[in-house]
């Protein structure tokens, strides 16, 4: 209900009003009476049909977030249409839909898994036979250096320069050339320490990086900084 009282008469509210003189009021029986000067309806039943799309924590409070009349008519209908072709594609029933996606995105989030851990093992196989055909250099080592044009140096390569690093005598560079980055592995008895070295090069061309014994990895700002330091390496 919408009402006008003078603000000398101290009218009962919700949140006292700092204003002078006559004061519009918005009643909503048993729920809030504030002074307003908004648009309001006169009636609540004037909304029409109400959508609370979400519902949230807000600090201490709650969020709601919903749409109102034939806003909310249209949406709940998009929404009913969204969810049909969703259906139509699990062909399953509309009410069934949450159930089977969340089921399929497990067992595609399982399938993933296993395609990583099967990658991995494959990349380790691939360095092995990397070293197998790789002769041994004039100071007993045998080499291998993996040039990446674009991508980053992930799990897979790494996988590689282990498989690699595994066997007598090895060391294995990995190069990205965007982003620009190093990857160096070495075998225990290489006589050489991954991590210092790289960290060393890394660090005389305003890169970073550093490791263990066995592996190390880093990165410098470009590509030309990326050359020098592939120079400075064994």
């Amino acid at each position: 209900a919408v009402g006008f009282e003078d603000a000398a008469s101290g009218p009962a509210l919700r949140k006292p009003s700092e204003r002078e003189g006559e004061l519009r009021i918005i009643t909503i029986d048993g729920f809030d009476r504030s002074a307003c000067g908004g648009t309001h309806v006169s009636a609540t039943g004037e909304i029409g049909p109400i959508l609370i799309r979400k519902v949230e924590r807000a600090h201490q409070s709650v969020r709601l977030e919903f749409l109102c009349g034939m806003r909310a008519v249209r949406r709940a209908r998009a929404d009913f249409e969204a969810l049909t072709k969703i259906a139509r594609v699990f062909s399953s029933p509309l009410d069934e839909t949450p159930a089977i996606a969340a089921s399929q995105t497990e067992a595609l989030a399982a399938s993933e898994k296993a395609r990583r851990k099967l990658a991995v093992e494959l990349a380790q196989v691939r360095g092995r036979e990397l070293y197998a055909a790789a002769p041994p250099a004039s100071d007993g080592l045998r080499r291998h250096e993996l040039r990446i044009a674009k991508g980053a140096l992930d799990d897979e390569v790494r996988a590689t320069a282990q498989g690699f690093a595994a066997n007598p005598k090895a060391l294995f560079l990995a190069i990205a050339e965007e982003p620009p980055s190093l990857l160096l592995a070495v075998s225990a008895d290489s006589g050489i320490h991954a991590g210092n070295v790289l960290k060393a090069a890394l660090s005389a061309k305003g890169g970073r990086g550093g490791g263990s014994q066995n592996m190390g990895q880093g990165s410098v700002p470009s590509r030309e900084k990326l050359e020098a330091v592939r120079s400075a390496l064994p």
